[in-house]
């Protein structure tokens, strides 16, 4: 047993001066580290606009809780979480709070938070507003009330967050409640 587990740290340090000295830039552990943030995009004003990665995300105007409006261009040259939640959602519900500390850790190096309530699957008009009220979120809120953004970014499950970097680029989708820790990786990829 000793013997493979000697011969078995031999082959995993040989892999790594091979991966590190030899392979160089083309190596896993430079590989690794671009992981950590997203590449800034040349010419990212002749992309399609689309919902998938590495598209403009589609532009939209919108009226938040204060009815003020809100278009997605307002927000040009800073980092964007576009979320797509309703407050019935329990996973929407376990995120909020997540959402709330960071932006209010990030907002000042230029990240964004654009919560869309998909206001069309509340159960009472008042709903989101008491959500928001009860969990004293200060991020931007706009009212998605005929269900039209949601549709042109084709949400079918709550929530639904895209990660959008300053360029206005789509560079990642989440389906699904996000932890802390995710929200936090990602914000730190976006360019």
């Amino acid at each position: 047993m000793k013997k493979f587990l000697v011969i078995a740290a031999f082959i995993l340090a040989a892999l790594f001066i091979v991966d590190t000295f030899v392979l160089k830039q083309k190596g896993l552990i430079n590989q690794i580290e671009q992981a950590d943030k997203y590449e800034k995009l040349e010419n990212p004003d002749q992309l399609p606009y689309g919902i998938e990665a590495e598209n403009l995300a589609p532009e939209f105007t919108l009226t938040d809780l204060n009815g003020n409006t809100v278009s997605l261009q307002d927000y040009q040259g800073k980092k964007v979480l576009l979320n797509f939640w309703a407050s019935w959602c329990p996973p929407c519900k376990a995120e909020m709070p997540y959402m709330q500390k960071l932006y209010e850790q990030y907002q000042d190096d230029g990240f964004e938070i654009l919560a869309v309530n998909i206001t069309t699957t509340e159960k009472k008009p008042g709903d989101a507003s008491e959500f928001v009220e009860a969990n004293q979120l200060t991020f931007p809120i706009p009212m998605d009330e005929k269900g039209t953004v949601s549709a042109e970014y084709e949400i079918m499950a709550y929530p639904t967050s895209f990660f959008i970097d300053s360029d206005g680029v789509i560079r990642s989708k989440v389906i699904g409640g996000m932890t802390e820790e995710y929200i936090e990786k990602e914000i730190a990829k976006l360019p």
